[in-house]
């Protein structure tokens, strides 16, 4: 049996989606899925991207091990696989430990940009040509991982929230999306999700709240598996910068994406469905700030544009 590649992270779910490109990559070569070892809650992630398997459960030695983190824990992970090549990327010279030279092999410093995050881990990894990227893709989940509340027909997804609280669009913002929304379909019905912290739930209650409207509010309410068939299962997704807007467009769904601190280059592959809307395109010098700076007229017109309304 030929051996296969592995790849070491500790980041959140939408930083390990973007490694796919890369895995899928390490699979080609070996002929073998990469082993991908991450945080035990983002197994059913794994089990969806093309070219990965779940790494813990896999005991064999490793034709090379790449890690993308440059934490103790995910270099203390990558120490403990069996390997002839153990390699780790970097973007600052500041990431290196000076004993992390006794674990690796190689060490890849590669400079910080405003490049897709996702391709930039693909690129060096790989040594390809840019204009070979293909951005993340996942299969579709089962239909067992459906939420029992979903709706049978199309529904319009709203993903409010993400891990940073600065990221957030205005609640009023939200609520005014909603109502424009149901009032040119009035029969599809608008979905809200969000992660399960007592803040995001409070924010998404806010939004329900205020756009007077039935909405269906699952904020805090989903698995990842019932999580991540409600993202695919949308007609169309509307969100900030966080996983939402990777795993959106990982399924290939329409998708509008607000930008507020982040630059949109590193964490959006812009495509024809796939439309970011930056804070720093409204604010005086493009300077970065509060996703509340991009005006609803924006949002709409993005919508509108996709054909989403």
């Amino acid at each position: 049996m030929s051996e296969a590649a592995a790849i070491v992270s500790d980041k959140q779910l939408g930083d390990v989606l973007l490694l796919q490109p890369s895995a899928h990559h390490l699979a080609q070569v070996a002929g073998n899925s990469t082993a991908l070892f991450v945080r035990d809650a983002f197994r059913p992630l794994v089990e969806l991207m093309p070219g990965c398997v779940w790494g813990p459960e896999n005991r064999q030695r490793f034709s090379e091990v790449w890690t993308t983190s440059w934490s103790s824990r995910a270099v203390w992970q990558a120490f403990r696989l069996r390997t002839r090549k153990r390699r780790l990327i970097v973007n600052k010279p500041r990431h290196i430990r000076w004993w992390y030279r006794f674990v690796f092999h190689d060490i890849r410093l590669e400079p910080p940009s405003a490049e897709y995050w996702a391709r930039y881990f693909w690129r060096v990894v790989s040594g390809k040509e840019e204009t070979e990227f293909i951005a993340p893709q996942l299969k579709q989940p089962p239909a067992d991982w459906k939420h029992p509340a979903l709706p049978v027909g199309p529904f319009i997804l709203i993903n409010p929230t993400a891990a940073w609280k600065r990221k957030f669009w205005g609640e009023d913002q939200w609520a005014e999306i909603i109502q424009r929304l149901v009032k040119q379909h009035p029969s599809m019905p608008v979905v809200i999700a969000g992660g399960g912290s007592e803040r995001e739930v409070a924010h998404c209650q806010s939004i329900a709240d205020l756009c007077s409207l039935p909405v269906l509010n699952l904020a805090g309410k989903t698995s990842l598996k019932e999580y991540l068939h409600l993202v695919s299962a949308a007609q169309s997704v509307l969100c900030i910068d966080g996983a939402a807007s990777h795993l959106a467009q990982a399924f290939g769904i329409p998708t509008v994406t607000v930008f507020g601190p982040t630059h949109e280059g590193k964490w959006h592959w812009p495509t024809p469905h796939n439309v970011a809307l930056a804070a720093r395109q409204f604010n005086e010098a493009g300077a970065y700030g509060s996703a509340s700076a991009v005006p609803v007229e924006a949002m709409w017109a993005a919508v509108c544009s996709l054909k989403m309304a």
